[in-house]
């Protein structure tokens, strides 16, 4: 008999029709439909002996700090579950309202109408972890991991590798049958662009369909990577010969993703017998010292907003891609660029509090943060991982404070004026380099974490 129990919850988080849709500047439409359903998923976990953690996948772009504390706060009411053994991560869909939930970055504006969706967040989140709490029951436990090539891209540096790994932890009943599957994947929520106004799950829908089909009576959750410069399919920055942004390439990437979740899943051996344990810190890391001055932002910031805005269509046309959008119309993506260096100037002796947290199943391991952490440090986590089992490396967990690029990456901009960053024609490929709120060096405090917390799990 198993001694871990495992108890699952779904619950469904479409924001109401008529609202901006969205995460996609540049078009006004607002939704008028739903193509499929965004959902918000909970696992918790309960080895017997003390150890519990709950894991919650959700169909949004990101995550606040401020929704994760009150939502962690109330499962702990109902549940007992500690709040440093709660984890919720966002899939960073862009077919969903970008909404910051008290995010640890304050430069976004939160859009207009989506004020009673977002006050109910907290009571879905917190409820269906209640929900999956109060339905454990025996499971048994396992892990692997197989690989899908081909289906991304590095969207910031085409040419360089990347990691397509696809990681799988197993739920298995007492009778053999899979109760949850968590499948994690390092690739950006833009399989669509602006050119769809139904809300839609993007690529996550498909692969949990995928999976679901296979094993009807399963919740399969999906846990975004560390995807900061990785792009679905060959949506790089540039490309103007990139496939066209359509629910087939998103269903034929979210199936390619799904057909190897089920040849990993069937190849994994199952324990009843694993050790649930959670850890978590804040790391205080610098936030980034912009060259570039105060009346020089300004100044550039005042000609922004005195342009005439364009007419923006309802949705993009079809010449209208993600890899195009900004250089096609630049003047919001530099209005928001101005805002953001602001407040950075504003902040700049603030450090950015980031939370590392680490879960262990058994000998396999989650490890979150909630950055868009670029693929190679993700990778360079996973690598060194002392677990023998899946190491899932998590970005836009618990909070969101943008992009983290590697140390390298910020050579490529070093010294480049303002006026020609905001250039998308020619700085847009920089996408995540341009607008990270880090110092430069301060990722290594991250990865170092993030080991650490791995290897004080598997030694406590």
């Amino acid at each position: 008999m198993s001694t871990l129990a495992a108890g699952v919850s779904r619950i469904d988080i479409t924001p109401p029709l008529g609202l901006s849709h969205g995460a996609w500047a540049a078009r006004t439409g607002r939704a008028e439909g739903v193509h499929d359903p965004l959902v918000a998923q909970a696992l918790v976990l309960d080895d017997g002996q003390g150890g519990q953690a709950a894991v919650v996948a959700t169909d949004l772009p990101l995550l606040g700090r401020q929704l994760t504390d009150a939502v962690r706060a109330r499962v702990h009411a109902l549940t007992g579950i500690p709040p440093h053994a709660v984890l919720i991560n966002a899939s960073h869909n862009h077919s969903a309202p970008a909404l910051s939930l008290g995010g640890g970055i304050s430069a976004m504006q939160e859009p207009a109408g989506f004020e009673r969706y977002a006050a109910l967040l907290e009571d879905d989140l917190a409820g269906v972890v209640y929900a999956a709490w109060r339905h454990r029951a025996p499971v048994r436990v396992g892990s692997g991991s197989g690989r899908v090539p081909g289906v991304s891209t590095n969207r910031v540096q085409h040419t360089e590798p990347i990691d397509d790994s696809l990681q799988v932890i197993r739920f298995d009943g007492d009778d053999g049958a899979l109760v949850a599957a968590m499948v994690s994947f390092a690739c950006h929520g833009t399989s669509l662009g602006g050119h769809t106004l139904l809300w839609n799950a993007d690529f996550p829908g498909p692969l949990r369909a995928a999976v679901q089909r296979a094993h009807p009576q399963a919740e399969c959750l999906f846990m975004q990577g560390c995807a900061g410069d990785i792009a679905p399919w060959d949506f790089w920055m540039g490309n103007n010969s990139a496939r066209p942004m359509s629910y087939e390439n998103r269903d034929a990437l979210g199936e390619a993703l799904g057909a190897e979740a089920v040849r990993v899943l069937a190849e994994v051996h199952t324990t009843g017998d694993a050790r649930i344990a959670a850890t978590s810190r804040m790391l205080p890391l610098q936030r980034r010292q912009l060259t570039w001055d105060d009346h020089e932002i300004d100044l550039i910031g005042r000609s922004l907003n005195n342009t005439p805005d364009p007419l923006y269509p309802d949705v993009w046309d079809s010449h209208v891609h993600t890899a195009n959008s900004a250089q096609l119309f630049p003047l919001m993506y530099q209005r928001g660029a101005v805002a953001m260096y602001r407040d950075m100037r504003t902040r700049r002796d603030i450090p950015l509090q980031a939370e590392v947290q680490a879960i262990a199943i058994g000998n396999a391991a989650i490890v979150a943060n909630p950055f868009e952490l670029f693929n190679g440090p993700g990778l360079q986590i996973r690598r060194a991982s002392p677990f023998t089992g899946a190491t899932l490396v998590l970005g836009y967990s618990n909070d969101y404070l943008g992009y983290l690029p590697r140390n390298e990456d910020f050579a490529l901009i070093a010294n480049v004026p303002l006026e020609e960053v905001l250039d998308q024609d020619r700085y847009r490929w920089a996408y995540g380099i341009t607008n990270t709120h880090v110092e430069p060096g301060e990722i290594d405090k991250l990865i170092a974490a993030s080991i650490a917390a791995l290897q004080t799990l598997l030694r406590n």
